[in-house]
């Protein structure tokens, strides 16, 4: 399957609700920027949640189909739109589907009668809402405090959210953010996507690392999975947010572990190590940055994080603030070009070489065999690949740099090692060599669960029934991992 280039920006930031400048409001703010984008290479634009919401960020969203905001009007919104579109940018909508305020109160006094056009009483809540009585189901997530839980469970509730979500198709929406992911299950996302089609889903499914104390732990793999999982609920429709990534990358660069940045498979440490088809990078949002600063990217830092996410697999994100508040435009924007020009995207191919206390290399192919290939280097080490084999400088600032080249020397091997996450759940046994390679894949398709990317020497493994127990040694780390396949398989 190819993938085109693709890079999502976040066109706005936690404070843009409140914006009065010489632009009148938000959305005609972004409207006079979009030459901007289309220049930097941006594919697609995440704009803000479009409806009346009784916060003005958007997020406590009210009436659904009242597209006046904080923002803008819905006439401003249309033209911004119009505009995305004719540059060629897929804009993607900010949906809050998990929760929604009230307009009026029922009658226990409690805020639970719903207005406009999706007026909905408290069977659309949850039973088990902690603030607000409803006669729904229970959740099938973790339920918020400060609006009411909405029962997905409920027919009429998908039926109104499918109905909403096709009118922002209508007016030229292309694609969904979904907040607070954790809330429901993403089966219901799975049946929206089935229904509206979107060139892009990405969820936020963001929940805490696994510490060990107040330190980071090396081993990031049941963060990753749980994201891995939520995926899978939405019948592998969805793209999720790379919180993992996000938080192993801004670790390694602020204190120089960069070791951190390969796991022990060989591989990128976070979700994009898993399962990058489906990764949404990002350095930073308005809940992280911005003026909130609830998980915030070291300043001084934030070009060694782009210049690994826009060179690496999955779908990088650039933050409205680092363009046009902290003007890192011309560098984002080399760094953009560079991932065009050398055709990487979200199933590139990633050979790690180095990832140590000093610095990380890597070199990054555009598919498997291909010639055009980039090598990328974050750290303070003094370090660059041979002009004489054809790498010549793409990007560079400080303790980054980024080579290209399009052809690969005589007697040179152009193929780098394949990801795991790319053999699709093949198998296959060599004369005296096993490897097993898979992505996570339901259990009914019959493939293999877990990748082992180390080759296994022929008396390393088992056959038992349908599942091979494969122990490895790569160092002093002993893993033994057990992958479940199919009878035609073996």
């Amino acid at each position: 399957m190819k993938f085109q280039h693709d890079v999502l920006f976040q066109a706005f930031d936690w404070d843009s609700s409140k914006y009065k400048g010489s632009a009148g409001n938000w959305y005609k703010k972004v409207l006079s920027n979009v030459g901007v984008l289309a220049e930097m290479g941006v594919t697609m634009v995440w704009l803000p949640p479009p409806t009346d919401s009784l916060s003005k960020e958007g997020y406590l969203p009210r009436v659904l189909d009242k597209l006046d905001s904080a923002y803008g009007s819905e006439g401003d919104l249309k033209e911004l739109l119009s505009s995305l579109k004719k540059a060629g940018i897929h804009p993607i909508a900010d949906t809050v589907l998990n929760h929604r305020c009230a307009s009026y109160q029922g009658s226990n006094g409690a805020w639970t009668k719903f207005g406009g056009k999706y007026a909905w009483d408290d069977t659309a809540i949850v039973a088990n809402d902690p603030s607000f009585p409803g006669r729904g189901h229970q959740s099938t997530g973790v339920p918020i405090t400060i609006a009411p839980n909405i029962d997905h469970r409920q027919e009429f509730v998908q039926k109104d959210i499918i109905d909403w979500l096709q009118s922002l198709r209508g007016i030229g929406f292309e694609g969904w953010r979904i907040d607070y992911a954790r809330g429901f299950s993403g089966e219901f996302v799975g049946k929206y996507i089935n229904a509206t089609d979107p060139y892009l889903c990405v969820g936020e499914f963001w929940d805490a690392l696994d510490y060990d104390g107040g330190f980071l732990k090396e081993n990031q793999d049941s963060h990753r999975s749980r994201i891995c999982k939520w995926i899978d609920s939405t019948g592998k429709q969805s793209s999720a947010f790379d919180f993992t990534t996000k938080g192993i990358l801004m670790q390694a660069v602020k204190t120089q572990e960069y070791w951190r940045l390969r796991d022990r498979r060989g591989k990128p440490s976070g979700l994009l190590g898993f399962w990058p088809e489906k990764t949404v990078t990002f350095i930073d949002n308005h809940d992280t940055g911005s003026s909130q600063q609830h998980w915030p990217w070291p300043p001084e830092k934030v070009m060694e994080g782009y210049a690994y996410i826009l060179t690496h697999p999955g779908v990088p994100t650039v933050f409205w603030d680092h363009v046009f508040d902290w003007k890192l435009k011309d560098k984002i924007k080399d760094l953009i070009q560079t991932r065009k020009n050398f055709g990487i995207n979200r199933a590139s191919v990633v050979n790690i070489e180095r990832a140590d206390g000093n610095g990380y290399v890597a070199r990054v192919a555009a598919e498997e065999g291909s010639h055009s290939q980039i090598y990328i280097k974050i750290g303070p080490m003094d370090w660059a690949p041979s002009a004489e084999r054809g790498w010549k400088i793409q990007a560079s600032g400080p303790n980054y740099a980024v080579w290209g080249r399009t052809g690969v020397p005589k007697g040179e091997e152009p193929k780098l090692p394949q990801r795991p996450s790319q053999i699709f759940g093949k198998m296959r046994i060599d004369r005296d060599v096993l490897k097993v390679g898979a992505r996570r894949l339901p259990e009914s398709a019959g493939t293999v669960l877990i990748s082992c990317e180390y080759p296994i020497d022929a008396d390393e493994f088992e056959f038992t029934d349908f599942e091979i127990t494969v122990k490895a040694v790569r160092g002093s780390t002993s893993d033994s991992v057990t992958c479940k396949v199919n009878q035609d398989q073996l």
